[in-house]
């Protein structure tokens, strides 16, 4: 096998640069950001590179199935919006690759932000919001355990004051992290809260989970998210029906989200939720849940990633992108 690692300002050109230089059997190994944050980085290889390309006489162009309808199929299968796939297929043709999965990832790459998951161990605030059981509580136990793990302090506030247990779940591993959890059931103890925490610290705070749908629980969360500056990232389920993903995900972008963390990656089957409510909101996608183990499961999405994710023989991108499928329970 030989590996070659191509940097180019865009993940598009990137894929261009594997393409021409290893043909359609390369297989992208891994990808990054370029020096200072600039560019791409893509690890690519190859079993052999032949010296001739040509076809050989016997062999049909049909054996050689069309990217793009491979790429079709796999967005019909996931149920992504006409708009989204569309747009996808538009951007996977102009770039003329035999590939699907680097015809894929460079039109992902063009389609939407991507961008890494919060490190709170630098500081910064975030605030998780989304539906009940969306998995905020268990995602807010993630980030923290990752914070700690970095060596970082991190305070904890939770908005979920009213639901039977909400408070006592976030403080079983909050408990183990050593981290004293901060209650805030209003706008006003809320920025209290903010101000009683280690200062200079990262902060996460998982908001209640509420119904986006009802006025006045609509106002509630919004007058939370005003309440304080923070990055506000929605969580929604993998799995949930792309029109309602769409219409979560424009209601939360206009209450201020910016990010998108998809949870339950690996016990969904279908991933278009993910793809129509990253376009619907303009949502820069931060990451995914996959598992309900603290330590791990918590992994940041790329094009390349989200590529392995959506083809019909990468479902399982989950166990290849190293998520462990624990057995346990999501919160």
């Amino acid at each position: 096998m030989r590996l070659k690692t191509f940097s180019a300002p865009s993940m598009s050109e990137a894929m261009l640069m594997v393409k021409e230089h290893f043909g359609g059997d390369a297989i992208i190994v891994s990808s990054q950001k370029g020096e200072n944050g600039l560019g791409v980085r893509i690890t690519a290889a190859v079993d052999h590179v032949e010296e001739d390309h040509a076809f050989d006489d016997e062999m049909g162009f049909e054996d050689f199935p069309d990217p793009m309808d491979a790429i079709g199929d796999a967005l019909t299968h996931h149920g992504a919006p006409a708009s989204v796939t569309d747009k996808i297929l538009n951007l996977a043709g102009d770039l003329s690759l035999d590939d699907s999965h680097l015809s894929l990832t460079g039109a992902l790459d063009q389609a939407f932000s991507f961008a890494p998951l919060p490190e709170l161990k630098k500081g910064g605030t975030v605030m998780l919001v989304g539906l009940p059981g969306a998995g905020k509580t268990v995602t807010t136990a993630k980030l923290a355990t990752q914070a700690v793990l970095g060596r970082g302090s991190v305070n904890v506030i939770t908005t979920d004051t009213i639901r039977a247990g909400g408070f006592q779940q976030l403080e079983a591993f909050t408990k183990i992290l050593e981290i004293d959890l901060m209650s805030a059931g209003s706008p006003s103890e809320l920025k209290d809260a903010m101000i009683a925490g280690i200062p200079g610290a990262g902060t996460i705070i998982d908001c209640a989970g509420g119904n986006p749908f009802d006025k006045k629980d609509l106002k509630r969360q919004r007058d939370l998210i005003q309440a304080v500056e923070a990055e506000v990232i929605l969580l929604l389920a993998d799995g949930t029906d792309p029109l309602e993903a769409a219409d979560i995900a424009e209601i939360y972008r206009d209450l201020g989200a910016s990010g998108l963390i998809t949870t339950r990656i690996d016990v969904a089957r279908r991933h278009g939720a993910l793809l129509s409510a990253a376009s619907a909101g303009e949502l820069v996608i931060r990451g995914g849940g996959m598992g309900p183990s603290v330590t791990d499961g918590l992994k940041p999405l790329n094009p390349v990633a989200l590529a392995r994710l959506l083809l019909p023989d990468t479902e399982d991108a989950a166990s290849d992108a190293g998520a462990a499928t624990t057995r346990g329970s999501y919160v």
